[in-house]
């Protein structure tokens, strides 16, 4: 048994390919097994077919010719009866109704009287036999005188009998090798029985009845009486004796035990009502399938070796590819990025080589570019940590301007300062995501600036329920928006612009309108602008405007995020944003 395991567990358990060849085997093995087994057993039963079908055959044609011979002999009891004169039926009368001799004494005096020599029936028995080669014998019985007389082809024979018709018959005219017909013989004058017309047909006859098919059949023939005993037999075993074996004879066509298993065909449709059985023993068709077995199974053998060898050469071919790609990939993975895998036919295995070659060279595209990108953020850090003074600087400076302007009594030049210091605060952050609640802060500041330096000319609202202020947002993504009605949509002769924020839910998203009254966008301008928010473009301008939100929206938050822009020339704009919600407007982690 750890001789199966250790066998199973170093050609197979870790083998793919000959796990695949033995699975072929078995398939090619079984798959042409069976298809010669049916093709055996298509061909066997053919020929078990034909041979039926050719016994059948010899069957069919023995009862056409018993049928013959029972015509033969209702032709010739009709000829004696139809004579027109009734001359031959009144000699055959005469014949059976006196002695021989006192028979002969009377045609004697019908020729003597007439002078015509009438017919008579020794005569016409005679030119029967002569016209039938197939009776042996042909004989008159008389029913009262008690005498038969029978003629055959050299003698002739006149026999004085004291017992019954059938035992008559059976000591002289009947043979174990012959077939007999008994017609009865009627007085006209007083309608009664004088005798019989006995016809005694040799069965050599009946081997000609299928001359053309003897060489070609199988088995043997017999033909029986009623009673089973046997008149023919092809094979010549059972002749003089009753055949065994008529009890099995019920069945038009079986497979019965008679002296092997064999294949019995019967029937009994001739006027002799004889069996007339068929038997093919099935040892005789085996006999000649032995040669289309011993053919199948070398062709089904040559099969499978050639099927298996193919096979075997077919996997040895991909299991050799096969290793050269996981030889390859364990020089990867040991470090080696220069490995590359040679291609060869273009197949699956073609498919693999050449997407680990590609992935081999975008892997050292890749790390050439990340180990060139840390070198950059490295001098950017450094460069960023030489100017972390400017920020401050300018911090500063600003709030001395302010504290300034305070003193001079200048309130809202000081107060601009104060939101332009705070404003550049919040835009210096590293941070790229930021919360709803600091992106409406810095809007707030950035309108309240402008408010003060346009003299209150505008004013805006903001309704924004306090439980979507932690909802994430990109950080610069509102004021832009803002900035764009400032800079393109604010009308200075009038005094009643204003600006409406407003975020409302939608299932799991946030949509945060921005909706102002100024003069609306020109309808080929919206066209162009809806129309580069569709295209997502990879490099947006170098400004921060509508194009650079949406596409940073997108990039954040997914393609299915972003901005829609409506507007009525005239009558302001309507942008609307959509973000995702969160789960109830949790903060950023």
């Amino acid at each position: 048994m750890n001789r199966i395991v250790n066998f199973y567990n170093k050609h197979f358990k870790q083998k793919l390919f000959n796990k695949i060849l033995m699975l072929y085997s078995i398939i090619t093995v079984l798959s042409l097994a069976t298809l010669s087994g049916f093709v055996y057993t298509y061909l066997s039963n053919t020929q078990v077919q034909k041979e039926l079908d050719l016994n059948k055959q010899v069957l069919n044609g023995i009862g056409n010719h018993l049928d013959m011979k029972h015509a033969t002999s209702q032709k010739i009891i009709q000829e004696v009866y139809r004579d027109g004169s009734l001359t031959l039926l009144d000699d055959v009368n005469s014949f059976l109704q006196n002695d021989y001799s006192q028979y002969l004494n009377d045609r004697l005096l019908q020729y003597i009287d007439r002078g015509v020599r009438t017919p008579d029936i020794l005569s016409f028995l005679r030119l029967q036999l002569t016209n039938n080669p197939d009776i042996r014998t042909i004989a008159l019985y008389s029913a009262n005188k008690k005498f038969l007389y029978f003629l055959t082809q050299t003698a002739q024979n006149y026999y004085q009998i004291n017992t019954d018709l059938q035992t008559a018959l059976n000591k002289y005219v009947i043979t174990e090798k012959s077939i007999t017909t008994v017609s009865n013989i009627t007085s006209m004058n007083k309608l009664e029985n004088v005798g019989n017309l006995i016809i005694d047909y040799d069965t050599d006859g009946i081997y000609r009845s299928f001359q053309s098919n003897r060489d070609e059949m199988k088995g043997y023939v017999v033909v029986l009486t009623p009673e089973g005993n046997v008149v023919f037999d092809s094979s010549g075993r059972y002749y003089g004796q009753k055949y065994p074996y008529v009890s099995l004879l019920g069945s038009a066509s079986s497979i019965e035990r008679l002296e092997d298993e064999s294949y019995v065909h019967s029937q009994t449709a001739n006027r002799f009502g004889y069996w007339i059985a068929g038997v093919i023993p099935k040892s005789e068709i085996n006999g000649e399938l032995i040669g289309l077995k011993n053919t199948l199974l070398l062709v089904t053998t040559v099969c499978i070796a050639g099927a298996m060898a193919l096979t075997y050469f077919t996997i040895v071919s991909f299991s050799r590819r096969t290793k050269v790609i996981v030889q390859a990939m364990k020089k990867l993975q040991d470090g080696d990025l220069s490995v590359r895998i040679p291609m060869e036919k273009q197949d699956e295995l073609f498919q693999i080589s050449k997407r680990f070659n590609q992935m081999c060279e975008d892997l050292t595209q890749y790390i050439d570019q990340v180990y060139k990108s840390e070198i950059r953020q490295k001098h950017a850090e450094l460069v960023a940590l030489q100017a972390q003074i400017n920020p401050h600087f300018l911090y500063n400076t600003l709030e001395a301007i302010r504290m300034r302007a305070l003193y001079k009594k200048a309130d809202d030049v000081g107060e601009m300062i104060y939101l332009l210091a705070t404003m550049f605060r919040y835009s210096v952050k590293s941070e790229t995501i930021v919360t709803l609640s600091d992106e409406m802060e810095y809007c707030r500041l950035y309108l309240d600036l402008f408010r003060i330096r346009y003299m209150d000319n505008f004013s805006y609202e903001m309704d924004i329920e306090p439980e979507w202020m932690n909802v994430p947002i990109p950080k610069l993504s509102i004021q832009p928006i803002i900035e764009n009605y400032v800079v393109h949509g604010l009308i200075m002769s009038r005094s009643d612009n204003q600006l409406w924020i407003h975020a409302a839910l939608d299932g799991d998203d946030l949509l945060i309108t921005i909706r102002d009254n100024g003069s609306g966008i020109k309808p080929e301008k919206l066209e162009q602008l809806r129309h580069r928010l569709i295209e997502s473009p990879l490099h947006a301008s170098g400004s921060i405007g509508l194009i650079n939100v949406n596409e940073r929206i997108k990039v954040c938050f997914g393609a299915e995020y972003g901005l829609r822009i409506e507007s009525d020339p005239g009558h302001g704009a309507l942008i609307i944003m959509k973000i995702p919600a969160g789960r109830g407007g949790q903060s950023l982690a």
